[in-house]
């Protein structure tokens, strides 16, 4: 994998380089807030090339955020994708939560003020689709739609053989939990954790995390799976005890954001997300059913 580093320039946010022979890409970009020390990383690699793609697995704050900046250095680049994901970026109150949050994450991650920048520069160039293809040369990369997470999301395999996960399968925190991502449907992460698994990757890359040794990918999308189904079990069982959403949310909270949780994400950005799943779990599934 010496074609592919990683370049992540600060906590929060994965960003990895792909080197071929005759382009390159950027697999997600991480926070605003480390933008400047993600390009220095970038630098170091490129030698006398240039930064072609920017690839994003979906339109949140800690995957896009250094978006502008990378923009701004490499001004030819084309940020690619989803369609969805275009439209998000061009919505005043999405690109304003996209700044709020970033400036939480500075904060969080004690780098001062966040650098200011062209909100004009988040956005998305070229959208791809599920089956496109990019060729690199001597690096192929497979776009994959994975929704569940957002209804813009994407997963990356390159040569057949290294998966970058979108967070709809989950993320793997520093101490090796697998946190569940459904933050639109239940249904789709299901559907995208087994598409994921069904392409039988060599190498895992599960975002926020990094590679996955083969000790935890032996288990990985089982664990997928099951932290899926705590999660809904958890927010059925308290609904059926007759709490409202807004008290699910308080016992979410206390059971799952732990202290790596705290370290890792801006409160604001987890209570979003827990907000979210519960009303994704509580629209999607009756009461009565069985769950996964």
């Amino acid at each position: 994998m010496d074609t592919i580093v990683n370049v992540t320039g600060g906590k929060g946010g994965n960003a990895f380089l792909l080197l071929g022979n005759e382009k390159t890409a950027l697999i997600d970009c991480g926070m605003a807030y480390c933008a400047a020390q993600l390009i220095s990383n970038i630098k170091q690699y490129l030698n006398n090339k240039t930064l072609d793609y920017i690839l994003i697995s979906h339109s949140h704050y800690d995957h896009l955020g250094a978006v502008p900046f990378l923009k701004k250095e490499w001004p030819n680049s084309e940020v690619c994708g989803a369609g969805y994901a275009e439209r998000i970026l061009k919505r005043e109150n999405a690109l304003a939560t996209i700044r709020k949050l970033s400036e939480q994450a500075a904060k969080l991650f004690h780098a001062g003020e966040l650098a200011w920048y062209d909100d004009a520069l988040m956005k998305v160039d070229t959208i791809i689709r599920d089956g496109d293809i990019l060729e690199l040369g001597g690096l192929r990369i497979e776009v994959l739609e994975t929704l569940g997470h957002t209804r813009c999301s994407l997963s990356f395999l390159v040569n057949n053989e290294t998966l970058f996960l979108s967070e709809s399968t989950g993320y793997m925190s520093a101490s090796g939990k697998l946190y569940p991502g459904f933050i639109t449907s239940c249904a789709d992460t299901l559907a995208s954790i087994e598409k994921c698994r069904k392409v039988k990757p060599r190498f895992i890359i599960s975002p926020h995390y990094g590679l996955v040794n083969d000790s935890d990918a032996a288990g990985y999308w089982q664990n997928c799976i099951t932290a899926v189904r705590e999660t809904k079990e958890f927010i059925l069982r308290l609904a059926e005890q007759g709490y409202e959403e807004e008290q699910i949310l308080h016992r979410y909270e206390q059971e799952f954001r732990d202290e790596q949780s705290r370290l890792e994400q801006p409160l604001t950005a987890f209570m979003l997300n827990a907000q979210n799943m519960i009303k994704t779990v509580l629209r999607e599934k009756p009461l009565s059913e069985p769950t996964y």
